[in-house]
């Protein structure tokens, strides 16, 4: 599978399109991190917030429930355990447009207002997956901006999933150096899994 097969499962599994400058990101790949950055962190510490690139410390204890609500532990791993929270926050804030960095905070703060309304932290995990049902439904005109940065947020906690080594390795088919090229195959003949990058 290679970044647009990844944009496609993205679109597809979140029932929207996916926004430009996440398509961007992710066709124009990622830098490698050095050793300080935010890779070095276990995924069951709490991130300094020097080491944070867009959200703030509280903020980002909300992102790392969103994305464990969307992608939570099951036969695979959960959001949290590839990392995904903090690649959202490092690309949010080092590879994505200021442009789009001031949209998405704008878009940002209207969810956690949306969500402190709903008493999302209160809830449990069942009641929390309804709240984040409901507003990704909503047509009202006051949940634009929450929706929209849910649908943003969404997408790319998938799309980020989708392209760890953890997830690509053991849950996708891996081939780090490609053979022939076979168009048109069965899905039985690579075990009924999508392809990594």
């Amino acid at each position: 599978m290679n970044r647009r097969e990844i944009l496609r499962y993205t679109a597809w599994i979140t029932g929207s399109a996916v926004s430009a400058s996440l398509a961007s990101a992710i066709l124009s790949g990622c830098s490698e991190q050095t050793p300080t950055q935010n890779s070095a962190l276990p995924a069951d510490t709490d991130t300094p917030s020097n080491l944070l690139h867009f959200f703030t410390p509280e903020q980002f204890a909300l992102v790392t429930l969103l994305v464990d609500t969307i992608l939570p532990r099951t036969d695979s791993p959960s959001a949290t355990e590839v990392k995904v929270h903090i690649t959202l926050d490092s690309m949010l804030g080092q590879v994505f447009d200021s442009s789009y960095q001031a949209r998405f905070k704008t878009w940002w703060l209207a969810l956690e207002s949306h969500l402190n309304q709903q008493t999302f932290l209160q809830r449990s995990p069942a009641e929390q997956v309804g709240i984040l049902q409901s507003l990704e439904l909503n047509a009202s005109e006051g949940a634009a901006d929450a929706k929209k940065a849910l649908v943003e947020f969404k997408q790319q906690t998938i799309a980020y999933y989708l392209s760890t080594e953890v997830v690509a390795k053991n849950f996708l088919n891996y081939l780090p150096v490609p053979g022939a090229y076979k168009p048109c195959i069965p899905l039985d003949d690579v075990n009924n899994k999508a392809w990594a990058l």
